[in-house]
C-alpha cells in the first residue's frame, strides 16, 4: 500500500538552464547556423528558428538535415560548439540582466544551483569557466541525458546529481521546450522570456526578467507556488513525455520492481509524495527518483530492496488482464516464426490484454504499423491502457479496431498491403481468406491456438484454401534451472504448454503449392476421415467451436470492469508522469490478495 507524504518542503536547490536564461548566446548559435546554411544555400525561416530555440542538439541537428545539410549529426554539432565557443572568445560572455547577482545571492544563502541545459559538455563547462565566481554545484548536459528536453529527464537527472528530491527545486528556463520539461519533472517552473513568449506554456510563474531576483525572493516564491499546479494547459500537452525511458535514472510515473530480502517481487507506480509499505518498512517514492537503475536501498527498517525497472517480460507477467496473455516465450517464437521485422506492416487479431501487441510494436519499431483488431471493446480498452502505461503515451503507429475481422480488415488494409497477419483467436480458420487478400505474395500468416483439435482445424484450411504454402506447427516449452553451487536441478515447476504456433507464406496469386511427394502409409486420410475429426471442415457449421469447448475460462462482467479500471489507473500514471491518484500509488495487480505490496509476482 502507499500513501502521501505531507507538509510543503523546502527549497534546496535552483535548477538554471544556460543558454538564453543564464546567457544570452542566442546570436552566437544563430551565427554558426546561418553560417552553415549559407554553404550549402539553404535560408533559414523564422518558423524554423523558433523550433530551434531551446530544443536539443541532437533534435537541432536532425532538422538541419531535413533542410538538406548533408552531414551527419555529431558533424553537425561539432560545428555549431566549436563556432559559439569560439564566439564566446571573441566578443566574451554575454550574460542575461540580473543573473549574475541572483547567482551569487543564491550561493550567499548556500543554496545549490545547477547548470541543466541541452548543450553538451564540453560548451556548458566553457561557459561556467566564464563566470567570476563558482556559481554550479553540479552540470547537466544534454550530451548525459536518456531524452532531451522537453522530456522531464534532464532536470530530474539535475535534481538527482546533487541528491536532492525534484519537489525540493526551482527550475528557471526562457525556452517553450525547457519549461515543459521543468514543469513536468515536478519542480517549481519560472519562466523567464526572451527569445520567445512563453504565456500559453505550463508554468508556475512568469518572471519578465532576474533583475533584483536574490535568494530572498527565490525562497518566498517557492514557498507561494509549491502547492500550485503548473497552468495554463494547452491542447498539446502534455509534452514531458516521448516515450518509455528504457534506461537511465527512474523517475516519476516509472514502473518500478522491488526485491526484498526473501526474492518476492513488488511492481509499484512511483508517484509523488508516494510511499511502498510492507511488513519490513517503508520506502518513499521519492528516495527512489533520480537513483540509476539496479540500484539497492534500504526499507525504514534497515532492509534491503533491489530497484529495477521491469522488462517488457516482467510488465506483461504482471499488467492488468482482461483476457488470458500470449506468454512471453510464445511471443518469442512469433516474433521469430513469422520473421517480424522493423518497418513492418502487421495485422493482428485478438487483441486481449495487449501482451502480444507490446511486442509487436518494439519488435516493428517506430516505422512499422500494427493494426489490431479485437471483438470485445472490454479488452480492447484494457490492452490500450496497458500500451499508455508501458510506454508513456499511445503509440502513434497503432490502430485497434473493435469490430470482426472479416468485415473490418478490408476497409482498413488494402489488398495486398501487409506483410505479416498474426491470428490469436478461438476459430482462425473463418479469417484465412480475408488475410490472404490483406497479405502480401511471401508475406506470413502465423496463428497462435490453445488445443490439438484446433491446430488440426486450422492446418487443413490454410491447405484447402490453396492460398499458402504447406503450414509447419510446433510448440515451445521453456523449463528453468535451479543453479547454486552444487545444487544443479530443474526447477520444480515450469510453464509447460500454453499454446500451438502454425505458419505459412502466401502464394503469388494464380499460384499453386507444389505437391508434396510422400510415400503411402497409414496416415493417409479421406474426408469421412475429416468429418469424423472435424465436422465442420466438411458441413460448415462453425457454431460447435465455443470457448468452453476448448477449454477456455471467461472472466465475469464485473471482474471486466475491475480490469479496466486497474488499467486505466496505471495509464494515467505514467502517462501524467506519477502526478495521478497520489492517494494510491500502487495500482493493483492481477494475482494481489494483499493490500499491502507483499504479494509476490512469479
Amino acid at each position: 500500500m502507499t500513501t502521501p507524504r505531507h507538509g510543503t518542503p523546502d527549497l534546496r536547490a535552483v535548477l538554471w538552464d544556460m543558454d538564453g536564461t543564464l546567457i544570452d548566446s542566442e546570436p552566437l548559435w544563430l551565427e554558426a547556423e546561418t553560417a552553415m546554411l549559407s554553404r550549402y544555400d539553404i535560408s533559414l525561416s523564422d518558423e524554423v528558428r523558433e523550433q530551434l530555440i531551446g530544443c536539443g542538439l541532437r533534435t537541432g541537428a536532425e532538422i538541419f538535415r531535413s533542410l538538406g545539410v548533408p552531414l551527419d549529426v555529431d558533424t553537425i554539432i561539432d560545428e555549431w560548439i566549436d563556432g559559439v565557443i569560439a564566439g564566446l572568445d571573441r566578443t566574451g560572455p554575454a550574460w542575461r540582466p540580473g543573473a549574475l547577482e541572483a547567482l551569487r545571492s543564491l550561493a550567499d544563502a548556500g543554496i545549490p544551483c545547477v547548470l541543466v541545459t541541452m548543450s553538451v559538455r564540453r560548451l556548458a563547462e566553457h561557459v561556467v569557466g566564464l563566470l567570476p565566481f563558482p556559481a554550479f554545484a553540479a552540470i547537466l548536459p544534454g550530451d548525459e541525458v536518456a531524452h532531451e528536453k522537453p522530456h522531464p529527464d534532464p532536470y530530474l537527472r539535475g535534481a538527482a546529481a546533487i541528491g536532492v528530491d525534484i519537489a525540493e527545486c526551482l527550475a528557471l528556463e526562457d525556452s517553450r521546450t525547457g519549461l515543459r520539461s521543468a514543469a513536468a519533472s515536478g519542480a517549481v517552473a519560472i519562466g523567464v522570456p526572451h527569445e520567445v513568449p512563453l504565456e500559453e506554456v505550463a508554468a508556475h510563474a512568469l518572471w519578465p526578467t532576474l533583475e533584483g531576483v536574490d535568494a530572498r525572493t527565490v525562497r518566498a516564491e517557492f514557498a507561494r507556488l509549491r502547492g500550485e499546479t503548473p497552468g495554463p494547459r494547452t491542447v498539446g500537452e502534455p509534452e514531458h513525455i516521448d516515450g518509455p525511458a528504457v534506461s537511465g535514472p527512474f523517475q516519476y510515473g516509472d514502473r518500478v520492481q522491488l526485491t526484498g530480502p526473501k526474492g518476492r517481487l513488488n511492481t509499484i507506480t512511483l508517484v509523488r509524495g508516494g510511499e511502498f509499505h510492507s511488513h519490513r518498512g517503508m520506502i518513499a517514492h521519492a528516495a527512489i527518483v533520480g537513483l540509476p537503475d539496479a540500484s539497492v536501498l534500504r526499507s525504514s527498517s534497515g532492509d534491503e530492496y533491489l530497484a529495477l525497472r521491469p522488462l517488457l517480460s516482467d510488465y506483461v507477467m504482471s499488467m492488468p488482464r482482461g483476457a488470458a496473455i500470449v506468454y512471453p516465450k510464445d511471443a518469442a517464437q512469433i516474433l521469430s516464426l513469422a520473421d517480424v521485422f522493423p518497418g513492418a506492416r502487421v495485422v493482428e487479431a485478438g487483441v486481449g490484454s495487449g501482451a502480444l501487441s507490446l511486442h509487436l510494436l518494439r519488435a516493428i519499431g517506430p516505422q512499422g504499423s500494427l493494426f489490431s483488431f479485437e471483438r470485445r471493446e472490454e479488452f480492447a480498452e484494457i490492452a490500450q491502457a496497458n500500451a499508455v502505461a508501458f510506454a508513456g503515451a499511445a503509440p502513434e503507429n497503432w490502430t485497434v479496431t473493435v469490430g470482426d475481422l472479416q468485415e473490418a480488415l478490408p476497409a482498413t488494409c488494402p489488398s495486398g498491403s501487409i506483410d505479416r497477419v498474426v491470428l490469436d483467436m478461438l476459430a482462425p480458420w473463418e479469417c484465412i481468406d480475408v488475410a490472404a487478400d490483406a497479405l502480401a505474395p511471401g508475406g506470413v500468416v502465423i496463428c497462435y491456438v490453445a488445443t490439438v483439435t484446433q491446430l488440426s482445424r486450422v492446418a487443413e484450411g490454410l491447405r484447402r484454401s490453396e492460398k499458402f504454402t504447406h503450414p509447419q506447427s510446433s510448440e515451445t516449452m521453456v523449463r528453468g534451472w535451479h543453479v547454486e553451487g552444487l545444487a544443479v536441478r530443474p526447477d520444480h515447476r515450469m510453464v509447460a504448454h500454453t499454446g500451438f504456433l502454425i505458419t505459412a507464406r502466401r502464394l503469388a496469386p494464380q499460384t499453386a503449392a507444389p505437391q508434396m511427394k510422400r510415400r503411402a502409409s497409414k496416415s493417409e486420410f479421406a474426408d469421412a476421415d475429416l468429418e469424423a475429426w472435424l465436422p465442420d471442415l466438411v458441413d460448415g457449421d462453425g457454431g460447435i467451436w465455443t470457448p468452453s469447448v476448448v477449454g477456455e475460462r471467461g472472466k465475469s462482467d464485473k471482474v471486466l470492469r475491475k480490469k479496466v479500471r486497474e488499467a486505466r489507473k496505471l495509464a494515467d500514471q505514467r502517462r501524467d508522469g506519477g502526478s495521478g491518484d497520489e492517494q494510491s500509488g500502487r495500482a493493483a495487480l492481477p494475482g494481489d490478495d494483499t493490500a499491502d505490496g507483499t504479494d509476490e509476482v512469479r
